[in-house]
């Protein structure tokens, strides 16, 4: 599997990419297929915007870029189509291996925003956040 020179503002998954559109996410990451996972692993990159992703018998993955530069982000080359391997039931990427993946969209107000500089608390651009439970009165 070849290592990819990824630029500094590749999509990883979990973080507010730049542009609008389909994302592939890969996330519960490890490195050997028969590492033992104490916890849920790394997140992976976010493959996106993208024209389609196709599973092909359960044996790799065909995505589409929507741009030669978007492709170019991930994969060091400008050619759109991309297929990704199986190695059993986890999806290979970079010498990477990958538990989960996910199909999404992000909208434009979904997309990372710029550094604030009048703000005194920053919006944060991570999208998963924990819920907190909401206080329950029973009065109101």
């Amino acid at each position: 599997m070849p290592k990819h020179a990824q630029a500094a503002d590749a999509p990883v998954y979990g973080i507010r990419p730049q542009k609008p559109g389909m994302y592939l996410g890969l996330f519960h990451g490890r490195d050997t297929p028969n590492q033992v996972m104490n916890d849920w692993g790394f997140d992976g990159p976010a493959f996106g915007p993208l024209q389609h992703v196709h599973t092909i018998y359960a044996c790799n993955v065909h995505v589409q870029f929507t741009s030669p530069s978007d492709a170019h982000l991930l994969t060091g080359n400008n050619d759109t189509f991309l297929e990704l391997q199986m190695d059993g039931d986890l999806l290979c990427f970079d010498g990477k291996l990958y538990g989960d993946w996910t199909v999404y969209v992000v909208t434009p107000e979904e997309c990372f925003r710029p550094p604030d500089t009048f703000r005194q608390n920053t919006r944060p651009n991570d999208l998963r956040r924990q819920a907190k439970p909401i206080p329950w009165d029973e009065d109101s």
